[in-house]
């Protein structure tokens, strides 16, 4: 009784984690160039309401940044570059999208181009490409990307309607 109640359990809670952590296809791997899908628009909408103070998107592409994977927009606000990143998943050939990825945002404050800087692979935080140091004059900010894969859910949403 208590191992077909336990099986029961473990069974419901492994279809539950799969159905959570399925994500999104937004892109693929099309000989050796990273393509998106039809849903370019509805990411730069979700960038755009992530952000809610009238930054606009101007680039949108799927990059390979060391062995990870991010989905990265090129960003302007009030005359000054931004740059997000998503982390992506990589299934087969398939870019696809988890609401457990990790927004990341760089912003240039007193510098003309900030890049993201690199730590074992992962973003870590933001550099100016003029002095080719860590500074104040790029803004780095990460957070959980459950905001952003909701704006992405709803801006697929108003699409179909």
């Amino acid at each position: 009784m208590f191992k077909n109640i336990l099986f029961s359990f473990l069974l419901v809670v492994s279809f539950s984690t799969y159905a959570q952590n399925e994500g999104t296809a937004i892109g693929e791997m099309n000989n050796g160039v990273y393509e998106l899908n039809e849903h370019q628009k509805s990411l730069t909408k979700a960038f755009e309401w992530t952000f809610r103070d009238g930054t606009k998107v101007t680039d949108l592409k799927i990059e390979q940044i060391s062995n990870t994977y991010y989905l990265v927009a090129q960003c302007v606000y009030q005359g000054h570059k931004r740059m997000a990143a998503v982390d992506l998943d990589m299934v087969g050939i398939q870019f696809v999208l988890n609401e457990d990825a990790f927004f990341k945002m760089c912003s240039a404050v007193a510098c003309e181009t900030c890049r993201f800087f690199l730590e074992n692979n992962k973003i870590v935080a933001c550099k100016c490409e003029e002095t080719g140091t860590i500074s104040n004059h790029c803004h780095y900010k990460s957070l959980p990307a459950n905001g952003f894969y909701a704006n992405f859910q709803r801006a697929i949403k108003m699409a179909k309607d």
